[in-house]
């Protein structure tokens, strides 16, 4: 295990620092399916979770997320406490980032939060949940800040969203203006239209673990790209950072075939013929990059496709506005037709 600690140690931290160049990021997101609701104690219930996760060590994971306090029944803890420490053990031995899912009590104040824990098991930040149930605040649950925070790792940055946050924009628009290349979304439920939804507005990924029903791994585009199974209870995927969306239109589409005669099997090129869409990710991120190659052959990504065509319809509203035009004149009729 400690030679292949070390390789997945060299490749994600020669990726981070090769100065903001698209990176691989390997990510398991586990589901309590099987588990939740069958009155465990929360003790053998988190030691039911953390054997699953070291299965999902199989796949030798960057990073792994839980699914909303998944330790079901647990008080509120502080943080760092015991349920962080369990977590952070594990964390240490694979060298993973970690999304410990959980009550925390602050002085006075209880949140339904998620603790980012580092290769180390040191916390590297909270995401309190921001839009908690009428149930949760009746319990005792505060929303945390409206402005949810971001987090740098050393493969990216990420965000958290957690459950019934998936229902309100405003936060994932809001992770998405920090530069959120993945947003995890631990919850009671998988919400797989409306996560899916919020991955292409923003063009990031969107990571879901599940108490109840499969966990999964979405694409910039809100396609599903892994789920979890009835033998293989998390979801895995090798998610490409710095990978874009385009539409077909401005002349990407041809432009995109040049990219492939160039470059083969170093890019991943994928079309959506009912959106117009196209994907361009890299498949050789340590030579080439995705901004790389926008440059060099004058792609044009759909975030500034769109943000240019807004700008020329302000222009053409301001014209309309500026020269309005005449009221036509309508014809009144009395009820034996004569005008």
């Amino acid at each position: 295990m400690g030679e292949r600690k070390k390789e997945r140690d060299t490749v994600g931290h020669s990726l981070s620092a090769s100065g903001g160049r698209d990176r691989a990021v390997r990510v398991v997101s586990l589901t309590e399916d099987g588990y939740f609701g069958m009155r465990i104690p929360p003790d053998e219930l988190l030691d039911l979770m953390v054997e699953r996760l070291e299965f999902a060590s199989s796949y030798h994971p960057d990073i792994a997320c839980l699914p909303e306090c998944f330790a079901w029944g647990r008080d509120p803890e502080p943080v760092p406490g015991p349920l962080t420490q369990r977590l952070a053990v594990w964390a240490r031995e694979q060298s993973c980032y970690v999304i410990c899912p959980m009550r925390i009590s602050e002085g006075r104040y209880i949140y339904n939060a998620a603790v980012l824990l580092d290769r180390g098991g040191g916390t590297a930040g909270i995401y309190r949940k921001i839009r908690v149930t009428e149930n949760g605040i009746r319990k005792g649950e505060s929303p945390g800040p409206q402005d949810p925070p971001v987090f740098a790792t050393d493969f990216g940055t990420i965000g958290i969203q957690i459950c019934w946050d998936a229902a309100w924009p405003q936060g994932w628009d809001r992770l998405g203006a920090k530069g959120a290349e993945i947003v995890f979304f631990p919850a009671a439920y998988p919400a797989r239209r409306m996560i899916a939804a919020h991955a292409w507005r923003n063009e990031y990924y969107v990571v879901s673990s599940t108490l109840t029903r499969p966990a999964a791994i979405l694409d910039i585009t809100g396609e599903e790209i892994s789920r979890s199974q009835s033998f293989r209870p998390w979801a895995e995927a090798t998610l490409w950072l710095g990978k874009r969306l385009f539409e077909i239109d401005g002349g990407n589409a041809d432009k995109m075939w040049e990219v492939k005669r160039k470059y083969g099997d170093r890019v991943e090129i994928c079309w959506y013929d009912d959106e117009d869409w196209i994907t361009l990710a890299s498949r050789d991120p340590e030579h080439i990059s995705v901004a790389e190659i926008v440059r060099e052959f004058d792609l044009l990504p759909i975030r500034e496709y769109h943000g240019r065509a807004e700008k020329a319809q302000l222009r053409a509203w301001a014209a309309v506005a500026a020269r309005p035009l005449p009221c036509l004149k309508t014809e009144t009729k009395s009820p034996t037709g004569e005008s």
